[in-house]
């Protein structure tokens, strides 16, 4: 039941979230956006951990339980911004880049994927107003991509309390080698670790099937950048 009243919540929210591209000069150091998009994203940003501290950790651990189509049972996992995704072979014996690992982890670095896309001139934001989620007061920035057809790139949500609650992502985020599944995701109970706020409780709607939980039990940052090793027991896809 909890999981369809999220649902519904959620079909609500997104009929009232308008959707429209900014255009507007762009400076290499922050995209285009609206000032009242600009201004929700720093506040977010600051909300959780600040510039400094979100941006101190390369790589972190996870230990957590898993439930859903995808994985199920206590997993170890780790991520890091290295960007080596590994090689595959052409039909003709050339190689070519291996596409990203899709992982139901990266949305636990919602820091790190806003405090990256508030910086890159490959996106612009739009405001997207104040509605209600779970009966509680949220407010929408979706963002857009600068160059391509005026769709959601992602929407996120975000509580009183200025920490993102829900992301839409019509278009994956990429932490390194991992991307973020294209689905909804849920964020709940943050946590703070190395001064950095978390989301310990991560429910993503699968589409057409029960969702998959990620309960975060420990999480540890660190500076060195391991490489990104597939982790089939997560319900990695790539």
């Amino acid at each position: 039941m909890r999981f369809a009243r999220i649902g519904l919540l959620l079909f609500l929210l997104l009929l009232v979230v308008p959707v429209w591209a900014q255009q507007a000069t762009q400076s290499s150091a922050q995209p285009a956006g609206d000032p009242q998009a600009v201004a929700v994203v720093q506040a977010a940003i600051t909300a959780l951990g600040g510039t400094a501290a979100i941006g101190r950790a390369q790589s972190w651990t996870f230990q957590a339980q898993m439930q859903g189509p995808h994985a199920n049972g206590s997993i170890d996992y780790r991520i890091s911004t290295d960007t080596d995704t590994g090689k595959l072979v052409r039909r003709d014996g050339t190689m070519k880049p291996a596409p990203p690992i899709h992982s139901h982890f990266v949305p636990a670095l919602a820091a790190t994927i806003l405090l990256k896309e508030s910086q890159s001139p490959e996106f612009t934001m739009s405001y997207g107003g104040v509605s209600t989620l779970d009966s509680k007061p949220v407010t929408v920035v979706t963002f857009y991509f600068t160059d391509g057809p005026s769709f959601p790139a992602q929407i996120w949500t975000f509580d009183a309390a200025n920490l993102p609650v829900m992301i839409d992502f019509r278009s994956s985020a990429q932490i390194g080698a991992r991307a973020s599944f294209p689905f909804v995701v849920a964020l709940s109970d943050y946590r703070k670790v190395s001064g950095v706020m978390y989301p310990s409780q991560i429910t993503a709607f699968v589409p057409g099937r029960l969702p998959q939980t990620v309960a975060l039990q420990s999480i540890a940052a660190g500076t060195a950048v391991p490489t990104n090793d597939f982790n089939g027991p997560a319900g990695d896809l790539q």
